[in-house]
């Protein structure tokens, strides 16, 4: 082709034609721009099909990143016998009413049934959102809208576990205050009831130190599990939420 066109112009001097030479030449840049312009879209056709396609995968599995936190957040608020926010605000709720109409000896066996509090953190999975910000891809991944909503649903995450790990720290400060009362009781009612009333009359008297130290200890357990099982809900539904976007976004 390159040979064809050198013949073409050679002749062109040849014969001494300088304006057929010129407007050959003028249509040759022509059709030489013509190419690169369709290579270049060729070649930006193929880089937004590449990248099309990169985001739809990173975008799949950040629906399955949401997946494993509802999966997650629905077992913290399991309403099991053994574990669950759920479960054991239903306990402390059911204690602190106790507490608060006085403790009767038949109440005892149901109270030291089991665990009043214990710490269970969030640990919510964020590998593919920390993916897409380190390798810049987050401002890519779909719409502005769409990249507000995730950023959004992250910040949420990062702020609930905070606050779960934050109120766990002011429960556990009033559980400190209860351990030569309730749980030394507790201790004592298992091996043996009767000395653990015996040494241990606080049990019976609402005005005692002890039992007011305890009240309040369960009290602020039953509203951290209240608490914490709504938050629990509110990332459920917005996995689901953003899970929506995510869908709608990857069929347009």
């Amino acid at each position: 082709m390159i040979k064809f066109f050198r013949h073409i112009r050679k002749s062109l001097l040849m014969e001494n034609k300088a304006s057929k030479y010129f407007k050959y030449a003028i249509g040759e840049i022509v059709l030489v721009v013509i190419g690169i312009l369709i290579a270049l879209s060729l070649n930006t056709w193929n880089t937004q099909r590449l990248n099309t396609n990169r985001n739809q995968e990173l975008l799949v599995k950040l629906s399955k990143e949401l997946d494993l936190n509802i999966e997650r957040a629905r077992g913290l608020d399991s309403t099991s016998e053994t574990s669950g926010f759920s479960n054991r605000y239903k306990f402390t709720d059911s204690l602190y009413s106790l507490l608060r109409h006085n403790m009767a000896i038949d109440h005892l066996d149901y109270m030291v049934s089991t665990s009043i509090f214990y710490i269970n953190t969030f640990n919510l999975n964020s590998s593919i959102f920390q993916e897409l910000k380190n390798t810049g891809s987050l401002y890519s991944i779909g719409s502005d809208s769409l990249v507000t909503e995730i950023q959004k649903y992250y910040q949420l995450c990062d702020r609930e576990s905070f606050y779960n790990i934050n109120y766990s720290k002011n429960v556990n400060d009033l559980k400190a205050k209860c351990f030569e009362g309730w749980f030394d009781f507790k201790y004592l009612y298992r091996e043996n009831p009767d000395e653990a009333l015996k040494h241990h009359p606080w049990i019976s008297n609402p005005r005692s130190p002890q039992y007011i130290k305890f009240r309040q200890f369960v009290r602020a357990a039953r509203n951290h599990h209240r608490l914490m099982s709504s938050k629990l809900n509110r990332i459920i539904k917005e996995s689901e939420k953003l899970k929506a976007l995510i869908a709608l976004e990857n069929s347009l």
